[in-house]
């Protein structure tokens, strides 16, 4: 009984070091390392781009979802009736989620940002099109906005069959490649990982695909300018309770600058700064 006592006594701090290592930068870079392996394996295996998508759900959360290039057609009503895990996105560049797989959860405390701001435009024909272009964020003037976080922490890293890094345009959407405006009477789709808006405000889904711009009617404030962009090969993991800390109008002069950008190597997906 006291050998059991005094190990369980140990046990305690051992515990807590873990859950600290993992809510620490450094532990959050071997989680997204890991990730980014797995996601590289994934790609090889199914013979399809694939990858690790970053992006908050609507309580601000962010979270690593496993995605794959899925440019198929978007199945039918009747097919979907009939077999709800039928996939197509739709799209060309079209991503999805990776069924069976769920989202990684990063700790509360600790967040991850692309520094890109994306300017995006619609244009009525082809139905669907998005213009846009991106600006590297690294003055205080373009990181003074509301839509900082929702934008910047919303990003891809996507990996070739060949296991390569591959730098491509993603727009990421829900598994039966149904978009934002209704097309067809009754369309419903059932993933609840990348879904409509609609469905994500009821709960029903996690996570705004990639289907429309910001709307000044929208009843949540971060709501962003979710659309398609060019998968990234670095980022910064940050202390969010700094960031918050920081002025609005001094992020980059007094925190972001000194942060140490984390590259993805081109050809093994290993984590290593410049």
């Amino acid at each position: 009984m006291g050998v059991m006592t005094v190990l369980a006594v140990l046990a305690v701090p051992t515990g807590k070091k873990m859950v600290d290592s993992f809510e620490s930068s450094s532990g959050v870079r071997q989680v997204i390392g890991a990730a980014l392996s797995n996601a590289r394996a994934i790609a090889a295996k199914e013979g399809h781009y694939a990858g690790v998508r970053f992006q908050q759900d609507l309580n601000g959360d962010q979270y690593m979802i496993f995605i794959i290039h899925d440019p198929a057609a978007a199945p039918s009503n009747a097919q979907i009736a009939a077999d709800p895990y039928v996939t197509g996105t739709g799209l060309a560049n079209g991503f999805r989620a990776i069924q069976g797989r769920k989202p990684i959860k990063l700790p509360p405390n600790i967040g991850v940002l692309d520094l890109r701001l994306v300017t995006r435009t619609s244009r009525a024909a082809p139905l669907y099109t998005i213009d846009y272009s991106e600006t590297v964020l690294n003055t205080d003037n373009l990181l003074n906005t509301a839509n900082l976080i929702p934008e910047s922490s919303t990003f891809s890293v996507v990996f070739s069959p060949s296991g390569k890094l591959s730098l491509q345009e993603v727009r990421v959407r829900n598994r039966h490649g149904i978009p934002d405006t209704l097309t067809r009477t009754g369309d419903i789709s059932t993933d609840d990982i990348f879904n409509k808006q609609d469905r994500v405000f009821a709960g029903q889904a996690m996570f705004l695909q990639d289907d429309y711009l910001r709307a000044w009617w929208s009843p949540v404030p971060t709501f962003a300018n979710y659309g398609p962009e060019m998968s990234r090969n670095c980022f910064v993991i940050y202390d969010k309770k700094r960031l918050a800390a920081t002025a609005a109008a001094q992020r980059w002069t007094d925190y972001l600058q000194e942060l140490d950008p984390v590259y993805v190597n081109p050809h093994t997906g290993e984590l290593v700064n410049n």
